[in-house]
């Protein structure tokens, strides 16, 4: 439920939620072990871990990639990192991949979504900051995404609209993702 006074919104979170922030990783070597399921958040800004009561998961939140402001080499270090993740047969369910809704979707969506698809990794497009476009902007601005990714690599589901400061799709986001069961470990998966 979202309080709003004035200015000022305060987003509670479910009971059934609570996350932990765990590590910050540099490298390969410093990820965690893999002992729950995991979502992978990718995009050019990123946000995130997640538990849900007696089904914990990790919530990844990769580097950005793309117009990062930083030396090549550092955005290349970033890359890598996040391209040994997605590598390394961890029990990734899903990756999100955040993209403001005001702008067109790029080749580096399209490369991201197209390489994901090759890894066998499903992915669903979060797209952000939908408080800032008027409603009918929103859906002409959800429309064209879909169109534009669906000329070059079509989606399995809608993108998602989502606002972190109204909290627009935060429900529909954790009922898709905890309440399914998609994070859900089968035997044999670690």
């Amino acid at each position: 439920m979202n309080n709003f006074h004035g200015n000022n919104i305060k987003l509670e979170r479910p009971p059934a939620l609570a996350a932990d922030f765990i590590i910050s990783a540099a490298n390969f070597s410093q990820f965690p072990e893999p002992r729950f399921a995991e979502l992978a958040l990718l995009g050019r800004s990123n946000a995130g871990t997640w538990e849900r009561e007696g089904a914990p998961f990790l919530l990844a939140d990769l580097p950005g990639y793309g117009f990062a402001a930083a030396p090549k080499a550092m955005v290349a270090g970033w890359r890598k990192l996040a391209e040994d993740y997605l590598t390394a047969r961890r029990p990734l369910k899903m990756a999100l991949l955040l993209m403001d809704i005001r702008r067109d979707p790029a080749e580096d969506e399209f490369g991201l979504l197209a390489w994901l698809n090759e890894l066998s990794i499903p992915a669903w497009v979060i797209a952000t900051k939908a408080d800032k476009p008027g409603q009918s902007e929103k859906a002409k601005r959800l429309r064209r995404i879909r169109e534009i990714f669906g000329a070059h690599s079509p989606l399995e589901r809608p993108p998602l609209p989502f606002s972190a400061l109204t909290g627009e799709g935060r429900d529909a986001l954790i009922d898709a993702l905890v309440h399914s069961g998609l994070l859900r470990m089968e035997a044999g998966e670690l």
